[in-house]
């Protein structure tokens, strides 16, 4: 990865939502190790900062901030969105202005409830952007989407989305225009949305 010390990319965990269907918190949800689903998000990100040379993880809080969420968070950036009820977008929004604020070269958007993901899996994003500087994004159920790394030229369009959408739209747009590094991404397909999610995912454990 020598060409990253050249580049600047930002990452930022996306944990302001709601949460609607899981009936609480999901995020200080205990997952493994008595490691919460942010909590794993923000380690596996720390990791990634030293093995990949970018930049520690910026966390977007949103609906759930409690005394758990502010120890999970105690030694990370963290961002309030205040707006978060008006959908995902929102957080991504944010996050594209930070990382306009600090001048990046790319952002790298993560989801905080894919718990399965690892290093490796954002390593290997992070190679296919190094390569060709092209937008990339990882494959799973037959779809593009996030993890992603989003090249500084996508930022107009991500500060565009509205409501509870996320940065879809212009990864599928950069897929029609044959200018996206695909990677199939197993791990990206386990999230948690619902106690039944949580209750399966610690079965596999």
């Amino acid at each position: 990865m020598n060409r990253s010390s050249t580049v600047k990319i930002v990452s930022v965990i996306l944990a302001a939502g709601a949460s609607s269907r899981f009936n609480g918190s999901k995020i200080t949800a205990k997952i493994q190790n008595g490691q919460s689903v942010l909590g794993h998000s923000i380690a596996t990100l720390n990791q990634l900062s030293e093995v990949a040379n970018i930049a520690a993880p910026v966390v977007i809080l949103g609906a759930h901030i409690n005394d758990d969420v502010m120890a999970i968070t105690a030694n990370t950036l963290r961002m309030i969105n205040p707006h978060w009820q008006l959908g995902l977008s929102s957080s991504v929004k944010q996050a594209v202005t930070y990382a306009i604020e600090v001048k990046a070269d790319a952002l790298l958007l993560v989801l905080a409830d894919q718990v399965a993901l690892s290093v490796d899996d954002y390593v290997g994003l992070i190679e296919a952007y190094l390569q060709n500087g092209k937008t990339s994004c990882s494959y799973y159920h037959q779809d593009v989407g996030v993890p992603a790394i989003f090249i500084a030229d996508d930022f107009t369009d991500l500060l565009s989305i509205n409501g509870d959408k996320g940065a879809k739209t212009v990864l599928k747009r950069h897929a029609h225009q044959h200018s996206l590094n695909i990677l199939p991404m197993e791990n990206a397909q386990f999230d948690i949305d619902t106690p039944a999610d949580l209750a399966l995912w610690l079965d596999q454990q």
